[in-house]
């Protein structure tokens, strides 16, 4: 009889291995802008004749082309950069050389030895904001009438299995304030839940499974992500999400399928055993605009900057509003703080009044 080789307890691990265990916690949008911010160095130094492998670099080699570099950057057509650009350019570049296979120990942000290029770089944010090129541009917010015309559009109908799909995805943009398309792809059936309110007995739809987001990594737990909330209309996006389950093909897990074609309204199953692709994912909102005739070319980051600025002008606080939309960077005191007890008070404003 074949002798079996005992389970090992622990796992082992080679360094490559950790490494790309580690990379995966960074999104593929840091990674993307990391390399951009490289090959955008590199770049720069074949034009001025220099080695473009900089990664050889010692510090004050480094210190020196990032100080020309700083100064010296401009976009295809010859222009300054804005300041958002280069502030994103020299972050992007500190990202990629801490990272592998580069594995650099020092910050050229924060470490002294970088003093010469910091203050190039200084003097290039300057010249930036004299150009009139370091405003801050702020992500429009969907206005309340186009917030309305989009409510009372067939597009968005939970009586048609297209209508009702669109419904679902901007109720989720917008109560728990998603950015972009991030991990919207991934969702599944059992990605959010329905819970009833032990004080009010009401019903709300909940997120029960934690993902990793851009501002949520590995090893901090994920407090809380907001809810949506049962309104008791016809356009309840509790009783909505209900029947949206239920309408779903039985033999797909992901959330998000396409609609068929053609359907009954006495039919068991509206939609394909196909999910939607991160790309009509990606586009949900600039489609949704044109299909509305809205006033404006709205992206879906409208809807999360929307959601967050009707908290505002409820007088909801800055803690209050971060914990719900997972912003971490105006104090770390959201991260410990829930939002007000009456959950249903936070979010129910969400839905436009009149309508």
């Amino acid at each position: 009889m074949e002798q079996q080789t005992p389970k090992k307890r622990f796992a082992t691990f080679t360094r490559k291995d950790i490494a790309e265990k580690k990379s995966k916690l960074t999104p593929a949008s840091t990674k993307n802008a990391n390399a951009s911010a490289a090959r955008l160095f590199s770049t720069f130094l074949k034009a001025k004749g220099e080695n473009i492998n900089f990664e050889e670099y010692s510090i004050e080699e480094l210190d020196t082309a990032l100080s020309d570099a700083y100064l010296g950057l401009r976009t295809e057509k010859g222009e300054l950069y804005r300041g958002k650009s280069l502030e994103g350019f020299r972050a992007g570049l500190s990202r990629y050389l801490k990272s592998a296979p580069q594995n650099k120990t020092f910050d050229i942000i924060k470490d002294v030895e970088f003093c010469q290029s910091t203050e190039s770089y200084k003097v290039a944010m300057g010249e930036i904001k004299e150009a009139g090129k370091g405003d801050i541009r702020h992500t429009k917010t969907i206005c309340e009438a186009d917030r309305i015309k989009m409510k009372n559009s067939l597009h968005l109908s939970p009586h048609t299995p297209v209508g009702l799909a669109n419904k679902i995805q901007f109720d989720i943009r917008l109560y728990f304030f998603r950015r972009g398309g991030e991990n919207m792809d991934q969702m599944t059936k059992d990605t959010f839940a329905i819970k009833r309110d032990e004080n009010t007995h009401r019903r709300f739809v909940i997120k029960v499974k934690d993902e990793l987001t851009k501002n949520h990594r590995g090893g901090d737990e994920e407090f809380f992500s907001g809810i949506m909330p049962d309104t008791g209309d016809e356009f309840c996006p509790v009783q909505s999400f209900e029947r949206y389950i239920h309408f779903l093909h039985p033999n797909c897990n992901r959330l998000f399928q396409y609609p068929k074609a053609s359907f009954l309204n006495d039919d068991t199953c509206w939609y394909q055993n196909k999910p939607i692709g991160l790309h009509c994912l990606r586009n949900f909102m600039p489609t949704l605009s044109r299909l509305c005739q809205l006033s404006d070319n709205y992206t879906n980051y409208c809807i999360r900057a929307t959601g967050a600025t009707i908290l505002a002008e409820n007088s909801f606080g800055v803690a209050d509003i971060m914990s719900v939309t997972g912003h971490k960077s105006v104090s770390s005191l959201a991260i410990y703080q829930r939002t007000s007890q009456n959950l249903f008070t936070l979010l129910i404003p969400l839905t436009p009044s009149g309508a």
